[in-house]
């Protein structure tokens, strides 16, 4: 590891130092900048104690701060340099400013060496940092959302299987959702060989063992949720069209609702707000914007579907705006279906029959 040249009692007292890392897993590129110069670049083991050391031991009594990507890596890397004494950001790489020539030439170095400039300017936003249980929380339900689409393939390969060999199931239990009985049937069931008599079993088995998989996490996600939001899971039950699952989803992705600072904040989280293009005298709204939590806005989108069956204010906003297009429309009924339970959250209440009124529901500052 290269080392600053600098005579050994120098002091670097009340003096920033911004460092810039490009994290991966066996190696670190560092560049350190100070006073509008940079004074080191380097690669290192991938390790916050190295790190410290280094700063310490070269740029006795600085300040430090820090800067990477969000990635791979969560943010383990974020906790300890922050135990270290290191003021450490973590940064979307989307929302790093970026010119043509530097997107181009794309390097380690060149990665860490912009990261510590944008630093130093500071003009980089930090996102978000969930505290450690409810990133585990996060990560189970997660792992639900994989499990249920293993199943849904495990479901269209076994159909798949069927319609290639013309078998039909009985009329009674020709639905989307194979039930108890129709795999009861398709399981003694015996086609014209034994080994395709074999291979329906292996698909039977896969659809038995990954529905049991999901059901058991399912159970456990619940209990959990119930354990650490055990109010804000009620109040969310309460509202029409939000269920076990929808709740869920807001609790484990979210958390804290609070740390939105406005309702649009809040709402641009989830991918329901306008994504706007416009330029002179030229203003065009292309939809909903891509970028946004994935895992909630289709939760809370398929939410809106069974709240406008359930509650008649709902129905009577969606039909209002489903004059001009029914997928907007359901739309603008999912971002008040949301801001519904915000509010509910926030003022720890459970719904009331009497939202929305009007265009707007009660939203705390």
């Amino acid at each position: 590891m290269p080392t600053t040249n600098f005579p050994h009692f120098a002091d670097f007292v009340n003096e920033d130092f911004y460092v810039g890392i490009d994290v991966h897993k066996k190696s670190w590129t560092v560049t350190i900048r100070t006073l509008g110069l940079e004074v080191g670049h380097f690669t290192q083991p991938p390790s916050a104690e190295a790190l410290a050391s280094y700063l310490t031991k070269t740029f006795p009594g600085g300040s430090y701060h820090s800067v990477y990507e969000a990635g791979f890596c969560g943010t383990t890397i974020h906790e300890h340099l922050s135990k270290l004494g290191i003021q450490n950001i973590i940064v979307n790489p989307g929302d790093i400013p970026i010119t043509d020539k530097q997107k181009k030439t794309k390097t380690d170095l060149h990665d860490s060496r912009f990261l510590a400039d944008c630093l130093e300017k500071k003009s980089l936003k930090a996102i978000y940092i969930l505290p450690r249980e409810q990133q585990e929380l996060r990560s189970l339900f997660r792992l639900r959302v994989s499990k249920s689409r293993d199943l849904t393939r495990a479901i269209n390969k076994l159909k798949g299987f069927l319609i290639y060999f013309g078998v039909k199931l009985p009329e009674p239990w020709n639905h989307a959702y194979l039930s108890k009985k129709a795999l009861g049937w398709l399981n003694n069931l015996e086609l014209a060989t034994q080994a395709g008599s074999l291979a329906l079993q292996e698909y039977l088995q896969d659809v038995l063992y990954r529905r049991e998989r999901l059901v058991a996490i399912t159970r456990q996600l619940r209990s959990q949720v119930q354990l650490y939001y055990p109010s804000q899971y009620e109040y969310l039950l309460s509202i029409p069209g939000i269920g076990m699952i929808t709740a869920i989803a807001l609790l484990a992705e979210i958390g804290d609702f609070n740390r939105f600072k406005d309702p649009d904040q809040y709402c641009s989280f989830l991918g329901l707000m306008p994504w706007e293009c416009s330029s002179g005298e030229k203003s065009r709204t292309k939809g909903i914007q891509p970028r946004c939590n994935h895992y909630l806005r289709s939760v809370i989108i398929e939410a809106s579907w069974s709240a406008i069956r359930k509650a008649p204010r709902l129905l009577q906003y969606y039909r209002k705006h489903a004059i001009k297009n029914s997928k907007h429309a359901i739309v603008k009924v999912a971002r008040k279906l949301a801001l519904i339970a915000r509010s509910v959250i926030v003022n720890q209440q459970y719904y009331d029959p009497t939202w929305p009124q009007g265009p707007s529901i009660p939203i705390p500052s």
